[in-house]
């Protein structure tokens, strides 16, 4: 019993390791770098390894980039006050996904270009997802709760589209080299007058 306790505690630690070599291997490098020859190299086992605990590499990006969403999350509801009006948590969140952008530009990428789209669905009201993506989550509970505050018309699918191109390109353009060109203030104007236009047409 006892030996079987410590083979379970040693594959929890593999399948862990293998998880933050990945993490790590898309903060640096990129996602399509990632390869688990590599990974399985890196946590010194054989090549087979992984698939003891994964079942294809698409099943492994997905534990890693649940774990790259959950850590996106945590930045982009920094200083995010839950009591403030949805507009001004909006605009926050917006100003934490462009920094994070400019920090974590692989995990940007990965999480806001090449990843997500694969696990999104758009239905006729909303957009959900199949896969854990806190950081959308977060998004996508802030816009909501705008929706309500000012009673926009138009559907919540629409609504979301809207917002998350909007934060994303400017990101884009941010981390880009006209990034130089953007202060913090310019990018915080820029966001509050987006949220005020769209606001305004959406209540027509």
């Amino acid at each position: 019993m006892k030996k079987e306790n410590t083979m379970k505690r040693h594959t929890a630690k593999l399948k862990e390791d293998l998880i933050q070599t990945g993490v790590e291997e898309i903060k640096n490098h990129g996602i399509d770098k990632v390869s688990l020859r590599t990974i399985a190299k890196a946590c010194g086992v054989t090549h087979g390894t992984p698939y003891k605990h994964f079942e294809s590499k698409e099943m492994y990006l997905k534990a890693v980039l649940a774990r790259l969403s959950d850590f996106c999350s945590s930045q982009m509801t920094q200083n995010l006050d839950l009591n403030a009006p949805a507009r001004q948590q909006l605009l926050q969140l917006g100003l934490n996904v462009v920094t994070f952008a400019q920090v974590y530009p692989y995990v940007f990428e990965a999480l806001f270009i090449k990843y997500p789209f694969n696990y999104m669905e758009m239905t006729e009201n909303t957009i959900v997802t199949t896969s854990q993506l806190s950081g959308f989550h977060d998004f996508k509970q802030c816009v909501v709760k705008l929706r309500q505050e000012e009673n926009l018309l138009g559907s919540e699918a629409e609504t979301l589209v809207h917002f998350w191109s909007f934060i994303s390109g400017l990101s884009i353009l941010v981390k880009s080299p006209l990034g130089d060109n953007f202060s913090y203030q310019m990018l915080q104007d820029m966001i509050e007058q987006m949220l005020s236009i769209y606001i305004k047409g959406g209540q027509l």
